[in-house]
C-alpha cells in the first residue's frame, strides 16, 4: 500500500519524486523473518523517474557498443590505478577524512598526469 509520496533534493540541486510503499499485514506471513526486522512491517521506496533511467543505462551497457566500452574502460582506468599503486608506491591514505582523502586524492592524479606530460615532452624533444 503506498503511504506517502515526497520529493528529494540532492546536493547537486535534482529533485526527485519517491514513493514510499509499507506492508501492513506482515504480522502473519511465515517469511516475515527472512523479509523485515521492523516491528512496523516492510517498508519500500520507488523512484519512476530513477527506475526509468536505470532502465535506460542497463539497456545502453547491455548493447554491443555499450560493452565494447566498458571492456576498453577497464583497460585504461584499471593500469592507472595499477601504475599509480605499484610505480609510485601509493599504497594507503595518509589523511582521514572524505574532504581529505579527496584532496590527497587529487595531488596523486595531478602528479601521475603530470608525470606522464613530462614523458611525453621527453619523447618529443628525442624525436626531433
Amino acid at each position: 500500500v503506498r503511504t506517502r509520496t515526497s520529493e528529494q533534493t540532492t546536493e547537486s540541486g535534482y529533485t526527485s519524486i519517491i514513493h514510499h510503499y509499507q506492508c501492513h499485514e506482515c504480522g502473519g506471513c511465515p517469511f516475515r523473518s527472512a523479509c523485515t526486522t521492523s516491528k512496523y512491517g516492510r517498508t519500500m521506496q520507488w523512484s519512476p523517474v530513477y527506475h526509468e533511467q536505470k532502465q535506460k543505462v542497463r539497456e545502453r551497457l547491455e548493447s554491443e557498443e555499450g560493452q565494447a566500452r566498458y571492456r576498453q574502460r577497464q583497460t585504461d582506468v584499471e593500469s592507472v590505478f595499477g601504475q599509480i599503486k605499484q610505480n609510485r608506491g601509493f599504497r594507503r591514505f595518509v589523511l582521514r577524512g572524505l574532504q581529505k582523502t579527496s584532496i590527497e586524492w587529487g595531488l596523486i592524479c595531478a602528479a601521475h598526469n603530470l608525470l606522464k606530460k613530462a614523458a611525453k615532452d621527453k619523447q618529443r624533444a628525442l624525436a626531433v
